[in-house]
């Protein structure tokens, strides 16, 4: 069934010898229910509306629901009070099986952009139509007929005719749709959220930059979920180890933006862990595998490495690490069990992250631009989301 719904404005039925909004939609789409919304103001109408609508063609008689309550004159110039009161009165009759229209030009202005906002951001299948003037033009300076006699008005009406011409406008959301779907992205892109980013890329209809814009975020995600190096950081003139080890910090550094301070944690040892065993491997070649065979352990602790720089006289190494093993005892908490972070943990981390820093930029030499990867990438992106 095609459905009807539609306020009661002051155009309507007819005005200056043709049909107000309502009655011209459903001139157009002939539905076979009409849910009529009146404010107090309106409420005086309805016989003249209902002569109006049946007088649109000799057998067409749609069923007439007036909605009840009324609307009252203080309420309808608020928009806020509106914009709920219509979602509720969309929600209250919608159905999946029935085709709905929704009249965008009767009544207030506050009620016109409360549709009009309803209509892009309900998500529901509504058909939402516009009517312009007959002039295709502001018909402010033009007088009300609602003092005239209604079967007059039906007899000098010039839409009354079968090849009258159409005015209806059916409002496509898509653009605002599109607009708002892409300004999602870009907010999801500043907060490094790039998984949450591509959902809604991938929703988006094709614009200029829109596919490689995708590509690149993709093939973020995929490295994020892999520990895999992205492709713009394996494009630098770095060694292999070197480009996974700067990829392992920016992913620390990206998850502590994102607020994930737990897994921070728990990526800040296997990192440095990793650091100190190629450090010593390149120092003192075979030191680690001798210990390992003293020990019989086959893998090392942080606290096994600083052993092995205390051995080597490597104070200063060691000295920058103490608060990476500070931490260990709140990371090994939030590694294996459910305990949650307190604001001591939260401390520690911070320093453990500036000394991170501090170690991979003494080790390897990596430039600003070098930690500044996925700031970069976002000014490019949203560059191209502009």
């Amino acid at each position: 069934m095609r459905v009807l719904i539609s306020a009661v404005g002051d155009t309507d039925p007819f005005r200056n010898f043709h049909d107000g909004a309502l009655i011209h939609i459903a001139r157009k789409y002939r539905p076979e229910k009409v849910i009529l919304i009146f404010s107090e103001h309106t409420a005086k109408k309805q016989g003249n509306i209902e002569k109006a609508l049946f007088s649109i063609a000799p057998n067409y008689e749609p069923e007439l629901i007036i909605h009840d309550p009324i609307i009252s004159d203080s309420e309808v110039h608020i928009f806020d009070v509106m914009f709920q009161r219509f979602s509720d009165i969309l929600q209250e009759y919608y159905t999946k099986e029935d085709e709905f229209i929704l009249n965008l030009s009767s009544a207030t202005p506050q009620i016109k952009s409360a549709l009009f906002v309803i209509n892009r951001l309900n998500g529901i299948n509504v058909k939402a139509v516009q009517v312009s003037s007959p002039e295709h033009a502001s018909n402010e300076n033009i007088g009300h007929d609602n003092d005239e006699n209604i079967d007059e008005l039906i007899k000098v009406n010039e839409d009354n005719k079968v090849n009258f011409i159409d005015r209806t406008i059916e409002d496509n959301a898509e653009k605002f749709s599109q607009a708002l779907l892409k300004k999602t992205a870009r907010d999801f892109i500043e907060k490094f959220d790039y998984k949450a980013a591509l959902d809604i890329l991938d929703q988006l209809s094709d614009f200029p930059n829109l596919k490689s814009v995708r590509e690149e975020i993709r093939d973020v995600v995929n490295c994020l979920s892999k520990q895999d190096v992205p492709k713009g950081l394996r494009h630098k003139k770095l060694k292999e180890e070197e480009q996974k080890i700067l990829s392992a910090h920016l992913t620390i550094e990206l998850q502590r933006e994102r607020g994930n301070v737990s897994e921070s944690f728990i990526r800040i040892k296997n990192l440095t862990e990793f650091i100190l065993e190629d450090y010593i491997e390149k120092r003192y070649p075979g030191l680690i595998d001798e210990y390992c065979e003293d020990i019989q352990k086959y893998y090392l602790s942080l606290f096994d490495y600083s052993k092995l720089l205390k051995a080597t006289r490597e104070f200063k190494l060691k000295r920058t690490i103490a608060p990476i093993i500070d931490m260990n005892s709140s990371r090994n908490k939030v590694a294996h069990s459910l305990s949650p972070l307190d604001s001591d943990a939260v401390k520690q981390l911070g320093i453990a992250m500036k000394t991170l820093k501090i170690l991979v930029r003494e080790q390897y030499h990596f430039s600003q631009s070098d930690f500044n990867f996925y700031q970069d990438l976002n000014k490019k992106l949203l560059t191209k989301l502009n």
